[in-house]
């Protein structure tokens, strides 16, 4: 059985379903589980070009991905995870440099499975919008669990 287990979190809908997968294997097993939240800084001030100095988004964005964390770690808890850390790592370089952090942060921090959620597009919007998850595919040598998120991106309410 799994020892150690690392997850991604973006705060999305997405990632939901990974989270509850990934609490419901550390309990059973009682594992530590890794809770990891990448802040790509580098799309993240380019979307917001213009709003806030520089600064000013980063530390949104750190403030941002620490809520997430703390949101699920709680979530962890209560449904009996005892053994848990939470990681917040910056990407500077934007998202393909996301990808590399956490699946470092995985492989050098020891754990023996990678969570992530993935939205499950196919056809023309999956080559538009791309795919973290299989980015992280290409990139890990770990075991990776990729849960699918049931829902539409377009029907779910947007997540903390």
């Amino acid at each position: 059985m799994y020892k150690h287990l690392a997850i991604a979190l973006d705060g999305s809908h997405n990632a939901r379903p990974a989270l509850v997968e990934a609490v419901r294997i550390a309990a059973a097993a009682n594992s530590h589980l890794s809770l990891v939240h990448v802040i790509c800084l580098h799309d993240f001030a380019v979307e917001s070009a213009g709003l806030l100095d520089t600064q000013a988004l980063y530390d949104e964005a750190r403030k941002q991905g620490q809520c997430v964390l703390d949101e699920a770690a709680t979530y962890a808890r209560q449904h009996g995870v005892k053994d848990i850390s939470q990681q917040l790592l910056e990407a500077p370089q934007g998202s393909e440099a996301a990808t590399g952090q956490l699946v470092d942060f995985a492989a050098e921090a020891g754990a023996d499975l990678l969570v992530i959620g993935t939205h499950g597009h196919r056809g023309w919007r999956h080559l538009l919008l791309g795919s973290f998850a299989e980015s992280v595919l290409r990139k890990s040598t770990l075991p990776l669990l990729v849960v699918r998120n049931p829902e539409d991106d377009s029907a779910a309410p947007s997540a903390g």
